[in-house]
């Protein structure tokens, strides 16, 4: 029967539900050739949990005639604490490891193009591809918001020029200077760059640096004073043993920036957008008024507080006189700043914020006197 609450009280409840971020700063991709001999059907694009996932697929993980993403895979999941997720995507059996054909050119771009439709990766990782390939994956990374790692075996004559690539980092495999090209053990060859980004992405991006990494299933370099400046002048990361370690150098892209400064700055602005775009989906409207301009704000100062809790950005500070150096400043305009052409624009500009940038500690220098007299 009818309570006949309807008559006096009606309440309509709609779910004002929020977008999903689907956005992924902490997996890597890898982009190399099929297996020599599959097992079963490779897809275009995969994610697997585990080596035998990948081995079971036809994959070569150990011995002289591994599968270079076997390899990688394995190095991967060597670390501790191991990634939880790897994706692979494999060019087809024509191309990879080979020269592109001409008119050929686009079958690597056009196959990472199609892993963007698989969420859940950031940083690819090129193995067993030719210098060639890997330059294309350098110039594709370029215009996404990804990161790519690779091998580069020689310093004085790089696959790409220092100073260009913000989002490419290349990666020194070999154990010496002089070391034979055939002499290089495959886990450096296929798993340097990837050893490396595991380490590193198992900290929310904000609390890393990719250098002073502690790596498992790698050698070592033996590089002299000579051959590290060699690596610091092309921007090579490269792995040495410090103390009983086997240790991360470096930690930049070919363009000389700090890759965990990369990967924090795209965090930055995915959460920006994220929250951003929620307020204006979930709320009926947001008003072209102070209040409505205030609650934009608001959101950006929510990613900025999150930013500095992560580690990237850094935290109010004091001079000796005790004046404050905030972490962030933001700024928005007043409703009666703007004129009627921008409000019925409908877009709001100039919304502004600076951050100061919290960086990461990598060498310390001390001095210090040791003397008989009172201090």
């Amino acid at each position: 029967m009818s309570s006949n609450l309807e008559r006096i009280c009606t309440v309509d409840i709609s779910l004002a539900t929020p977008i999903s971020n689907d956005a992924n700063f902490d997996n890597s991709l890898i982009i190399g050739p099929l297996p020599a001999a599959p097992k079963a059907t490779i897809p275009d694009v995969f994610v697997v949990n585990s080596l035998e996932e990948l081995t079971e697929m036809g994959f070569v993980a150990v011995g002289d005639k591994a599968d270079p993403v076997g390899v990688a895979a394995r190095v991967a999941f060597s670390q501790s604490p191991r990634p939880h997720e790897l994706y692979v995507t494999c060019l087809p059996a024509q191309e990879a490891g080979e020269e592109a054909e001409e008119g050929a050119g686009s079958v690597v771009a056009d196959t990472l193009t199609n892993a963007l439709g698989t969420n859940g990766w950031y940083c690819i990782h090129s193995v067993g591809l030719t210098k060639d390939q890997v330059l294309e994956v350098i110039q594709w990374t370029e215009t996404q918001n990804k990161l790519h790692g690779y091998v580069d075996d020689d310093p004085d004559n790089p696959i790409v020029e220092p100073g260009i690539y913000f989002r490419s980092f290349p990666v020194y495999p070999k154990v010496t200077l002089e070391q034979p090209d055939d002499e290089v053990p495959l886990e450096n060859k296929y798993g340097m760059s990837i050893a490396m980004a595991s380490k590193a992405m198992n900290f929310h991006a904000g609390e890393e640096t990719w250098a002073l990494k502690p790596l498992a299933a790698v050698t070592p370099s033996k590089l002299k004073t000579a051959g590290i400046k060699k690596m610091e002048a092309a921007n090579f990361s490269y792995v040495i043993k410090v103390a009983s370690k086997n240790v991360t150098q470096g930690g930049k892209t070919n363009a000389g920036e700090w890759i965990d400064l990369i990967r924090f700055r795209d965090w930055l602005q995915n959460d920006m957008q994220v929250r951003v775009v929620n307020l204006l989906i979930v709320n009926p409207k947001v008003p072209y008024t102070d209040p409505g301009i205030s609650s934009v704000e608001n959101q950006m100062k929510a990613s900025l507080k999150d930013g500095q809790k992560w580690g990237g950005i850094a935290p109010t500070e004091y001079d000796e006189d005790g004046n404050p150096n905030p972490g962030y400043v933001t700024s928005v305009p007043l409703a009666s700043s703007l004129t009627s052409t921008q409000k019925a624009s409908r877009t709001l500009e100039n919304c502004r914020f600076d951050a100061r940038i919290a960086g990461a500690i990598h060498m310390v220098n001390i001095k210090g006197n040791l003397t008989y007299e009172s201090l």
